[in-house]
C-alpha cells in the first residue's frame, strides 16, 4: 500500500523540478464584486515562506503570517467574499491542513485536522462554505477529490469520488455550478462544469488546451485560465466566456511563462505570475482585462510571489 508519508516525500522533492509549475497555476480564483482592495500573495521576503499582501500599484508590502518553516508551497490563500478573511493551507500540523486568518493578520484558526492533505481552498459565493481538494489514498493509487465544508469546518461532505485528479475548484458567482480542474477521461488537464453537489458534470475546454486554474470574472460573464498546449513549461494565460468559448490569449510564452490570473473585484484588471524565458523567479503582474497595459507591481525574491489573490475593500 502507497503510505501517506512517502507520497508527501515524493511530491515535496517534485516542488524542485520545474514541471510543479504546472501545478501551481492553480492559483487562480473567481474574484467576488466590489472595490478593488489587496493582493494576497505567499512569498520568501523574510527567509521562509510567508503570507503578504499588498496594494494593487506595489506599495505597502506586509507580512500577514509568521508561521514555521515550511517546503509547502502551496497556500493557496483566497479573500472571503467580504473581504476580511483569507482561506489557505499549511502543514505545520505535520499534513497540509486548511486555516483562517483575519486580513489584519488576527485570529488564526485551523479548519480541518484530518491527516491527509488539503489544498485548494475555495469560499462559495455567500460565505457559508468553503470547497478544496482532499488527498485520498488507496491500496495502488491516489487522487485527489472535491470535499465542501462549513465556514466553521463543520459538516465535511465528499463531492467527487471517481479515480482522477480533481482540483483548482472556483464557484461561479452566482454559486449555482462549480468549475474546476481534473484529469478525468485521462486527460493531462481540462476544465470541467458541475453543480455544487458535483452533480451534472461536463468537460468545457478542448483536451489539446490542457486548461487549468479557472478565475471567474466578478459580473460571472468571463472566465480566465491557464493553459500549457501540450507544452510541459511554459504556460500561458486566456480569457473567454464562462462557458468555454471564444477563448483567447492575452499572454505569450516567449515573453513570461505566466499563470494564476485573477480578476480584480472592479473586473477591469488581472493580477497574475509571470517569470521571463530562462528565469525561475516569478514576479508580480497587473494587466487589463483585456490583456493590454501590462506593469510589473512587484519584483520577487528566489522562488517567486506565487498564488495570488485579490479581495475586496472590507
Amino acid at each position: 500500500m502507497t503510505s501517506l508519508r512517502s507520497y508527501r516525500r515524493s511530491w515535496r522533492a517534485a516542488i524542485l523540478v520545474s514541471s510543479v509549475v504546472l501545478l501551481i497555476a492553480s492559483s487562480a480564483w473567481a474574484t467576488y464584486p466590489g472595490k478593488n482592495g489587496r493582493i494576497a500573495f505567499v512569498a520568501t521576503f523574510s527567509g521562509t515562506l510567508q503570507l503578504y499582501t499588498i496594494n494593487s500599484d506595489g506599495t505597502d508590502l506586509q507580512q500577514l503570517t509568521n508561521l514555521p518553516p515550511t517546503e509547502f508551497p502551496f497556500w493557496n490563500p483566497d479573500y472571503s467574499p467580504d473581504g476580511k478573511r483569507l482561506v489557505f493551507s499549511h502543514d505545520m500540523s505535520g499534513a497540509p491542513e486548511l486555516y483562517v486568518i483575519n486580513v489584519d493578520g488576527t485570529g488564526l484558526t485551523q479548519l480541518t485536522n484530518d491527516g491527509t492533505e488539503n489544498i485548494f481552498p475555495r469560499w462559495s459565493p455567500d460565505g457559508s462554505h468553503i470547497t478544496f481538494s482532499s488527498l485520498f489514498i488507496g491500496d495502488r493509487f491516489f487522487y485527489h477529490h472535491l470535499v465542501s465544508i462549513r465556514a466553521d469546518g463543520s459538516e465535511r461532505q465528499t463531492i467527487t469520488k471517481d479515480l482522477f485528479d480533481d482540483y483548482q475548484v472556483d464557484y461561479t458567482t452566482d454559486g449555482q455550478h462549480l468549475i474546476f480542474g481534473s484529469t478525468r477521461r485521462n486527460l493531462i488537464s481540462a476544465l470541467w462544469n458541475s453543480k455544487p453537489d458535483g452533480s451534472r458534470k461536463r468537460q468545457f475546454t478542448a483536451p489539446e488546451l490542457e486548461a487549468g486554474g479557472p478565475s471567474v470574472s466578478p459580473d460571472g460573464k468571463h472566465l480566465a485560465l491557464y493553459s500549457r498546449q501540450n507544452s510541459e513549461f511554459p504556460s500561458s494565460i486566456w480569457v473567454g466566456n464562462v462557458d468555454g468559448t471564444h477563448l483567447k490569449r492575452l499572454t505569450r510564452t516567449n515573453e513570461l511563462n505566466a499563470f494564476g490570473p485573477v480578476y480584480s473585484p472592479d473586473g477591469s484588471k488581472i493580477v497574475f505570475n509571470g517569470a521571463l524565458p530562462g528565469s525561475g523567479t516569478f514576479n508580480m503582474y497587473v494587466m487589463n482585462a483585456d490583456g493590454s497595459g501590462r506593469i510589473l507591481i512587484l519584483s520577487c525574491p528566489d522562488g517567486g510571489c506565487l498564488f495570488p489573490d485579490w479581495g475586496s475593500k472590507p
